[in-house]
């Protein structure tokens, strides 16, 4: 156990950077350990693997199967094939049809003949080509899902119908194995009526049982589950082997069984969270040291059969689910060519369950030693080839060209708002569909949330299996995380609110990776603005934040607001779901919420703006915009330090201060009928001024609204980024989050998405920029100034509620 165990794990370290399946580094430790190199040594055979102890070891292995049935059955899910579309059923259909009728054929090209006189083997040799048939068009589920989230193609159209046909072909593939053994087994008839009825009475009869029983412990027992009720499962696993084994059958399908008649809920999460990394961490290694064990590569070209061949049958192998696949999607789903051979190749990725029938075949010894080493060889081969050649040859084709274009600012007021709502943490869930709920969601204005959750890729088969636009037909709760069950705080929002409409999906990734999903996720749903927590979480009612420097979230947040072509807002929640009393009746102070946008300038900034007045168009809401600047007598001593400078550069200066002057002037415009909204203009001489504007709207502020501030400098900020805590959030930003005065308020940093050459140019002092519906050219003359709602040094109307101009 400790030799397979280190051998697969230092296989995996070496395959991960390749990009390679856990399955081929698991089947290549095996071959390692085997009869092919170190079982054929005296090592091996001596020390290592002593032929008394392979009887404990096959028992083991078969034990370890018996538990992978067990979590196989938890998972299955007749949803998917239940309501599956034309694609992937006829893709499913067709890819095991069209291998079934071939892997019998190549069975033929082995001679079988030559070794059915084999008084091992006798008579039932003639089902071997159904075993083989059976493995060519099975496709491995939790692999496939694997290699689609190392490939970045599970939010694909590609990657989708091949999870869809995955699960298909996997559930007829187990149907089919269970029917094949009992054919090859002495007593035909027998088994196939008692399996028959055995199945009947698991999903009739012990089914509701159980389901009566687990509802019955949830309401009598405050505690819910205990490891009695655990412990009492795991041994009902082999229980129900036995029962099958009796019957004729495997005992896989007695433990298959057990694993489909638990109901849905905490005890299938709690069954899957207790015995998943124990049976795939230390039990499975076993099963593929048996497989390794088993096959010898030496044996491969005994004489019987020619090298040419061994070869073909490679080939035909291999081209037998890629092109059944093929046809399939090309000539029967109108998918193009260069689709339908990545399909096909996807669809081609085996795994544990090819290997399942296989060995299936050769205990009951209908597939010779010689065919037994061929297939398994293959199947190692064709998985290992399916990741590098798409990684290699294939990606997604995208029509994006006006993608760039997609930010708040250039929407249409009665366009779709479509935002994508990144969660990694249930603390979050309130605070973010008050958010949503608070961003004016109508029926002439809708808004489309596409809730994401990212969920860390650590190989696991729960985790693969829990991608909700491509195998699950409604939105389910996270069996990485049971604790997410409110996530339903969606749906319910959608339901209260017919201006919303609520997309569930999930990201499974490594974390170093995960935002690749994100914005190319982002690219695909065509959104607006991405919105993703602040990796530190409040934990004390103060709106203390807890130490979470080395969060991956940090990291992933980084990256997204640096490749996102769309806007990118970091959410810093301090309670949202709290509302702050305005005066006026109890019911309706408890309806209002105040919102504060500072406006510096810059493009982030105006993007800001944009979202700012979406949300103050909200009856519930109101809205304070303050536009700061430093004082003229400071902004003169400025411009004297810098006369140095060349003319273009001032000319930029000038170019970018009248754009930012113009879309205040297209908000005012927008905001005179709106009585909500307050605007004030303030000169500053220092940072203490900013902090002590920040003390005195925080009082009756629910949340503030910045721009990130990428691309502006200002006497205001700078210097401020060289001490910040955190840069990603811009020097205002972290002055609010990691300021104690904004305790009780959260904050929403907003970055304007990466703009193309056709949306800024500048060139000869021109620069044109999209302010909201118009695309607006910088006069060669000063804008005239606009009377101000609030005259300058205003601050004194920020004490008075009631005074909104």
């Amino acid at each position: 156990m400790v030799c397979i165990i280190v051998v697969n794990r230092l296989l995996m370290f070496a395959f991960k950077p390749l990009g390679l399946p856990r399955i081929s580094a698991e089947m290549l430790g095996g071959f390692i350990l085997g009869p092919s190199a170190i079982g054929s040594t005296k090592l091996g055979t001596v020390l290592l693997f002593p032929f008394k102890t392979m009887l404990t070891l096959e028992t083991l292995g078969n034990l370890s199967l018996i538990y992978y049935m067990f979590l196989v059955g938890l998972e299955v899910d007749m949803k998917p094939v239940s309501r599956a579309g034309k694609k992937p059923l006829s893709i499913a259909l067709i890819g095991l049809v069209i291998p079934i009728p071939i892997g019998y054929a190549l069975h033929g090209m082995m001679g079988y003949q030559d070794f059915s006189k084999d008084p091992a083997y006798g008579t039932r040799n003639r089902y071997g080509p159904l075993f083989w048939g059976i493995a060519l068009a099975t496709t491995n589920f939790p692999d496939l899902a694997r290699i689609l989230s190392t490939l970045k193609l599970l939010q694909s159209e590609v990657g989708k119908i091949a999870l869809s046909s995955a699960v298909i072909t996997d559930l007829f593939s187990w149907i089919l194995l269970v029917l094949s053994i009992a054919i090859a087994s002495d007593t035909t008839m027998y088994t196939i009526t008692t399996c028959i009825l055995f199945v009947a009475i698991c999903l009739f009869v012990v089914r509701p049982f159980v389901a009566w029983l687990v509802s019955r412990t949830i309401r009598d027992d405050s505690d819910s589950y205990n490891e009695y009720h655990i412990y009492f499962v795991l041994a009902a696993v082999p229980l129900f082997g036995y029962i099958t084994d009796s019957c004729g059958c495997q005992s896989m399908l007695g433990a298959f069984m057990l694993g489909v008649i638990i109901p849905e809920g905490e005890l299938k999460n709690t069954l899957m969270e207790k015995v998943e990394d124990f049976v795939s961490g230390l039990l499975m290694p076993i099963f593929f040291l048996i497989i390794g064990l088993r096959t010898n590569t030496k044996n491969l070209f005994d004489g019987t059969t020619s090298v040419a061949v061994v070869i073909m049958i490679f080939f035909l192998g291999f081209c037998a689910k890629v092109m059944s696949t093929f046809i399939a999607a090309v000539f029967m789903n109108n998918m193009s060519a260069r689709d339908g051979m990545a399909l096909g190749l996807l669809m081609n990725t085996k795994g544990l369950l090819a290997l399942v029938v296989i060995n299936a075949g050769r205990d009951l010894k209908v597939l010779s030693i010689q065919s037994f080493n061929l297939m398994v060889i293959s199947f190692w081969i064709m998985t290992t080839l399916v990741s590098p050649i798409l990684a290699r040859t294939y990606k997604p084709t995208k029509h994006l060209s006006n993608y760039n274009r997609r930010t708040i600012n250039s929407l249409e007021e009665d366009s779709e708002f479509r935002i994508l709502t990144c969660i990694h943490n249930p603390r979050n869930i309130s605070s973010l569909v008050n958010l949503l709920e608070a961003s004016n969601p109508t029926r002439q204005s809708p808004i489309c949330a596409i809730v994401v959750h990212l969920v860390e890729n650590k190989g696991r088969a729960a985790a693969m299996l829990i991608v909700h636009d491509a195998c699950k037909t409604e939105a389910d709760e996270n069996r990485e995380t049971p604790h997410l069950h409110n996530l339903n705080s969606f749906e319910n929002m959608e339901t209260r609110n017919e201006g919303i409409s609520v997309e569930q999906l999930t990201a499974v990734s490594s974390y170093s990776t995960i935002h690749e999903d994100i914005c190319s996720l982002a690219e695909d749903k065509r959104v607006s603005l991405i919105l993703v927590p602040f990796h530190k979480q409040s934990i004390t009612m103060e709106g203390g934040m807890e130490n979470d420097a080395h969060s991956p979230f940090r990291d992933i947040n980084k990256h997204v607001m640096d490749n996102a072509q769309c806007s990118v807002a970091i959410f810093v929640d301090h309670g949202l779901s709290s509302r702050h009393t305005h005066g006026g009746s109890k019911n309706q102070s408890s309806m209002q919420r105040h919102f504060c946008m500072f406006f510096i300038g810059g493009p982030d900034d105006r993007e800001a703006l944009a979202y700012a007045l979406r949300v103050s168009r909200n009856p519930r809401n109101s809205l304070t915009v303050i536009r700061i600047f430093p004082r003229e007598e400071d902004h003169v001593v400025d411009n004297q330090s810098i006369i140095g400078q060349e003319e273009e550069e001032e000319e930029g200066d000038a170019g970018l201060k009248a754009v930012d002057d113009e879309c205040i002037k297209e908000f005012k415009l927008k905001a005179r009928n709106y009585p909500s909204i307050e605007f004030v203009e303030e000169e500053i001489d220092s940072l203490d001024q900013v902090l002590n504007l920040i003390r005195d709207l925080e009082r009756r502020s629910d949340m503030f609204i910045v721009g990130r501030g990428k691309e502006t400098s200002s006497p205001l900020t700078t210097g401020l980024s060289d001490w910040s805590e955190c840069p990603e959030l811009g020097p205002l930003g972290d002055i609010l989050v990691s300021s104690s005065c904004t305790a009780n308020s959260s904050v929403l940093i907003v970055q304007q998405g990466t703009t193309s050459s056709e949306e800024k140019h500048v060139a000869g002092g021109e620069l044109k920029e999209h302010v909201g519906r118009m695309t607006w050219q910088v006069p060669e003359v000063e804008p005239a100034d606009f009377a101000a709602f609030v005259h300058r040094r205003g601050r004194p109307a920020l004490g008075h509620d009631d005074e909104h101009h």
